[in-house]
């Protein structure tokens, strides 16, 4: 018999409005559309968020974590979408909220309208409103870094980091001793009795983490924030009272 076939790895994965995780990220996009996007606003540009799984870290740089494509003529015969945001979603989990924000508007920069050389907005000859991508001005959108400050470096970082902690953290089994040692040099005290009860998956989580933090606060100028621990391990830490309490 010849090896078995492993399924084709699907790398694009449209984000649900509706459910637990697109919610609040389309709140944000509707937030930012509303507050300092005008011209897609009183368009009625209808935008999609889906996930990519296919960027990898460049040589020249880290790796892409979001990209906003125009929908052409064909996928809006197909979906009533006018542009797709792209994100990166292990980016996305562990970016803070204003990493998040800087990142989708800067993204939402690239989305246009087309106009004619009388400055009217064309519109194709079923009625629909035709649209563009904006390129970058310069280096960077003036708006983003006016409303974010110098992100672009700090999301560079963060995502070198990431790339480097993902990296470090591996496939291998995660001790329990080992893990306990590395959440106290962290600053969170997570008894092995505890660690003893989370699965092989959660053990590797708190392993990452610990990984994002270092690398983190060794790449950052200031900028960069590390992101919390997962939910599990901040649930097991032992406050700092209850410890000076026992020693007592």
């Amino acid at each position: 018999m010849g090896k078995l076939k492993r399924p084709k790895k699907v790398t694009y994965r449209l984000i649900a409005r509706e459910d637990e995780i697109g919610a609040p990220m389309y709140a944000l996009l509707e937030q930012l559309v509303s507050q300092h996007h005008e011209e897609l606003e009183r368009t009625n540009a209808r935008i999609a968020l889906a996930w990519c799984t296919s960027w990898k870290s460049d040589v020249d740089g880290p790796k892409t974590i979001g990209k906003c494509k125009r929908a052409s003529d064909l996928d809006r015969e197909l979906a009533e979408f006018d542009f797709i945001i792209l994100l990166d979603k292990d980016f996305w989990i562990v970016a803070t909220e204003k990493q998040r924000a800087a990142l989708v508007d800067h993204e939402l920069c690239h989305a246009a309208v087309k106009y004619d050389a009388d400055g009217e907005p064309i519109r194709d000859e079923r009625g629909r409103q035709v649209f563009r991508t904006r390129r970058h001005d310069l280096e960077e959108f003036s708006d983003i870094a006016a409303r974010h400050g110098c992100y672009k470096r700090d999301l560079e970082q963060f995502a070198k980091a990431l790339d480097r902690a993902r990296a470090q953290t591996g496939t291998g089994w995660v001790g329990y001793a080992s893990l306990s040692a590395r959440l106290e040099h962290a600053g969170l005290h997570v008894p092995i009795d505890r660690i003893l009860d989370w699965s092989e998956g959660e053990r590797r989580q708190a392993l990452e983490w610990c990984n994002i933090r270092r690398e983190i606060q060794k790449a950052s100028t200031g900028g960069a924030v590390v992101p919390p621990a997962p939910v599990h391990v901040l649930s097991a830490v032992v406050p700092q009272s209850l410890l000076e309490q026992q020693g007592a």
